[in-house]
């Protein structure tokens, strides 16, 4: 197993036919090994997003990138999601794993998915978010508090995971997950 892979779950998922992936969690220095093929990847499937408040096409690789080379915060990890071949499906960047002293709650990076069938894309990103939240609950988080980048991305993580939008007078664009 490659020394930036922290965890590691395998997932089947169903389209026209049985596709085997897995989804990782790994460090910064795996996400930098694969950053020119990652960096397309992102201009190219934000290219004809709807983004939410002031974001934009070039946002997921600035802010990424950025937080690669100068994290905010320390522990900060990234789910992956690979297909049997090493191809890269989506992921979850910048995912707090370790919980700040006195500290409830944590924000997240930029998430997506390749071009995918629709089924099999859910499936990806669905398992990619639950990894996400196993990380951050077993961190201490009780919540999340995030922008949400796309009106896609929220719309996805309000419907299947209950993200609610809570806006405030300085930030509209804010959403909570609260874990039990």
């Amino acid at each position: 197993m490659d020394s930036h892979i922290l965890g590691k779950v395998s997932n089947t998922a169903f389209n026209k036919q049985k596709r085997d992936y897995l989804v990782e969690v790994v460090e910064h220095q795996y996400i930098l090994n694969r950053w020119q093929e990652i960096e397309a990847i992102l201009y190219r499937v934000f290219g004809d997003s709807k983004f939410n408040s002031n974001f934009a096409r070039s946002r997921p690789a600035e802010h990424t990138f950025k937080n690669l080379l100068e994290p905010y915060q320390e522990g900060l990890v990234h789910v992956i999601a690979l297909d049997l071949e090493q191809n890269l499906l989506g992921a979850f960047f910048l995912i707090p794993s370790c919980q700040p002293e006195g500290k409830e709650d944590c924000d997240l990076g930029w998430m997506f998915t390749i071009e995918l069938y629709p089924k099999f894309r859910h499936e990806v990103i669905s398992a990619i978010t639950e990894k996400v939240h196993e990380v951050t609950k077993n961190a201490g988080f009780k919540r999340i508090i995030t922008e949400m980048g796309t009106e896609a991305g929220a719309k996805f993580l309000s419907k299947k995971y209950g993200y609610i939008h809570t806006p405030t007078a300085e930030q509209f664009n804010r959403w909570t997950k609260e874990f039990n």
